[in-house]
């Protein structure tokens, strides 16, 4: 007989042990919390400083033994995938454990709303940068906006942005939707999935789409990408060696260092971001609900199902929203009726609602305009020791 994890018995929320961060939805300061400037990122701070003009700070021995593609060859490659902008080296920060809250948000437009109105929202979302992430959807959809902040509180969320524009006449709804678990972000297993963390997805029929669609990235670049995300560990994605040539800084310190906070500490993700916008792809977003009285544990127990698909590439994980949970796939790499069919075959789905997306305003703080000349630049915000609610007062 399963459990039913039930209050007051000695299996009251046991399943809450499964994971290596208890699943959560608002801001968690924790001990053992390192500064993004600490000297256990040392080698991350180097390689992305120096990445875009010297890419063997990767460790391109690694990548020709997983790949047979020489050394040479790779770093030609790296070099060529940024400077067309259809790659970056990203690091995914644990933030619910630095005192921030991962509040995602969904915004619906009015039935008839203009073009000049949604291209206005559209430029205040990807100008206004205590937006971290976002992602605007094409016309047509059942929704039209899937923004994210990092806050230390709900009131500077709502005050610093939410009321700055839910007001405008053509706005029907704003559903903000605290992040419990980040199950997965542009293909990678993040901090809160159950099993396979820092896992990249991106399967071999995926990839032979991909090449077909498009000519800017051939089965080698996808190949390239693919070795250093499943590196398993990050003392193999990177040549400290290089590093060591590149700082003054002692390799073994750095890579020990890197190590503890990536692999052991899991507090930080450096990863490749796949620009899928410059390949033509699109993201097709589910926007899933379960009934009201579904417990929190078979909640969970669904969203791990569900993360054993590798066709999605974003998962997040819900708490205290009108909704459960969002994920995405490329639209043209998997086929949306079948995952459509395996979202509703669980009774506890009350609703799933869809949009399709062609781009991504920026992807945790690095802005993803590239047509503007913004690509990777980048604004970490803090609101520490700030009031939203009382601007303008």
């Amino acid at each position: 007989m399963p459990k039913l994890y039930k209050i007051g018995t000695p299996e009251q929320q046991e399943y809450l042990r499964d994971y290596h961060y208890n699943p959560k939805g608002m801001a968690f300061s924790e001990p053992g919390v390192i500064a993004s400037d600490a000297k256990e990122f040392l080698a991350f701070n180097i390689a992305k400083s120096f990445y875009q003009v010297h890419p063997e700070v990767f460790n391109l021995a690694y990548v020709e033994e997983k790949t047979g593609i020489k050394k040479e060859e790779a770093a030609k490659r790296l070099k060529r995938l940024y400077d067309e902008k259809l790659m970056m080296l990203v690091k995914n920060s644990c933030v619910n454990i630095m005192g921030f809250g991962l509040y995602y948000w969904v915004v619906k437009l009015k039935e008839g709303t203009s073009k000049e109105d949604r291209k206005d929202l559209y430029d205040f979302f990807q100008n206004n940068d205590q937006i971290c992430t976002g992602y605007p959807m094409d016309e047509g959809g059942e929704f039209d906006f899937y923004n994210g902040n990092h806050m230390r509180n709900l009131d500077n969320l709502f005050y610093g942005v939410i009321e700055k524009f839910r007001h405008r006449p053509y706005v029907e709804w704003v559903h903000i939707c605290p992040v419990r678990r980040l199950i997965r972000e542009s293909s990678v297993n993040q901090f809160d999935a159950k099993e396979g963390y820092r896992h990249y997805f991106f399967e071999e029929d995926q990839v032979k789409k991909a090449v077909k669609l498009q000519k800017k990235m051939d089965e080698k670049d996808f190949a390239i990408i693919e070795a250093l995300n499943n590196s398993p560990t990050v003392g193999e994605m990177f040549d400290y060696m290089v590093l060591s040539s590149l700082s003054g800084l002692p390799a073994k310190e750095m890579k020990e260092d890197l190590i503890k906070a990536v692999d052991h500490d899991r507090g930080v993700i450096p990863m490749i971001y796949l620009n899928y916008a410059a390949l033509g792809l699109h993201q097709r977003f589910f926007l899933v609900s379960l009934f009201e009285n579904t417990p929190t544990y078979r909640s969970e127990q669904i969203a791990d199902g569900l993360a054993k698909d590798p066709r999605f590439v974003n998962f997040f994980d819900f708490s205290d929203a009108h909704h459960n949970y969002m994920l995405s796939i490329y639209d043209e790499l998997s086929d949306a009726d079948e995952i459509r069919a395996k979202l509703n075959s669980y009774g506890e789905v009350k609703e799933v609602l869809e949009s399709l997306s062609s781009r991504q305003f920026r992807r945790w703080t690095a802005r993803l305009d590239y047509e503007n000349g913004l690509y990777e630049e980048c604004v970490f915000t803090d609101d520490v020791l700030l009031d939203r609610s009382t601007e303008g007062m």
